[in-house]
């Protein structure tokens, strides 16, 4: 577990000077080659880019809240229902103890009522 742990490790570090390694090699081009507009382009697509992207995410970020919010609507939901359940079966227990207790009592009025006749 420890090896397992410390390989992540290394593997997190080394992406991460791979990446500062990367991002130093892009800004430190002065090519002459680039002109301002040529840059100005550059920015501009970032710019768009980066707002396509914060829509993309807001829209995700969206659809993640409806989805928790019927999550837990239907959570609710089946709470009622389970609540519902258990009463009904307290009820239906109180019923059929009842039906016994009825039961006994009609098999004694009937056991009374035929030695009175008797």
């Amino acid at each position: 577990m420890a090896g397992q742990k410390r390989a992540v490790t290394i593997g997190f570090l080394l992406a991460l000077m791979l990446g500062v390694a990367v991002y130093l090699r892009i800004w430190s081009l002065d090519d002459s080659s680039f002109s301002a507009d040529d840059r100005e382009i550059l920015r501009r697509q970032f710019e768009r880019a980066n707002l396509e992207a914060m829509d993309e995410s807001a829209e995700w970020r969206m659809k993640y809240d409806n989805e928790m919010e019927r999550t837990k609507q239907l959570k609710d939901e089946l709470l009622k229902v389970k609540e519902s359940l258990a009463l009904s079966h307290k009820k239906l227990t109180m019923m059929q103890k009842e039906y016994v207790q009825l039961g006994k009592e009609m098999e004694s009025l009937r056991q009374r009522c035929k030695c009175d006749i008797s």
